[in-house]
C-alpha cells in the first residue's frame, strides 16, 4: 500500500511548475493574468491613493489654502474630489456627475486656474479644460 507521502510527492514536485511566470510583488502574487498596477509599487500607490482632482489645477499667484477655498467655492469637496450626483438610472447619474465636473472645471478656469491633468483618452479629451487647451 502506498503511503500518504508517496501519494503527495508527485504533486509537490509539480507545484513549482504551476507557479512558473509568477512573482511576488507589492505583497501580491503576480502572474501573467494579474494587472501590473497590483505588482508595481508606484502604480499600486496611485491606484489606492489617487491624486485629488484639486491638485490638477495650478494658479501662479494662489496659495494652497486659496486653491482649497476656490475648489470648494466651485463645487468641490474638502478632500479634493467632488461628489457625484445621483440620478434615477446609472446613465443619468453618469451624465449628471459629468455635468457637475464640467461645471467645476469651468469655474476653476474662470478663476484663472490652468488644468495640468491629462487630456489623453476619449473621456478626458472632452473635458472643458482640455478643449480650452487646444484652442
Amino acid at each position: 500500500m502506498m503511503t500518504h507521502l508517496a501519494r503527495i510527492a508527485p504533486l509537490l514536485l509539480l507545484m513549482p511548475i504551476g507557479l512558473t511566470g509568477c512573482l511576488i510583488g507589492n505583497g501580491h502574487i503576480c502572474g501573467p493574468q494579474t494587472p501590473m498596477a497590483y505588482c508595481n509599487k508606484e502604480a499600486y500607490q496611485k491606484l489606492v491613493h489617487p491624486t485629488p482632482l484639486r491638485e490638477k489645477w495650478q494658479h501662479a499667484s494662489r496659495s494652497q489654502v486659496e486653491q482649497q477655498r476656490d475648489w470648494i467655492a466651485c463645487g468641490g469637496m474638502d478632500n479634493g474630489g467632488y461628489a457625484g450626483v445621483s440620478g434615477s438610472t446609472g446613465a443619468e447619474t453618469a451624465r449628471l456627475s459629468g455635468e457637475k465636473f464640467d461645471q467645476i472645471q469651468r469655474c476653476m478656469m474662470s478663476k484663472g486656474y490652468q488644468y495640468t491633468g491629462t487630456c489623453e483618452g476619449d473621456i478626458p479629451s472632452r473635458y472643458p479644460a482640455c478643449q480650452a487647451r487646444s484652442e
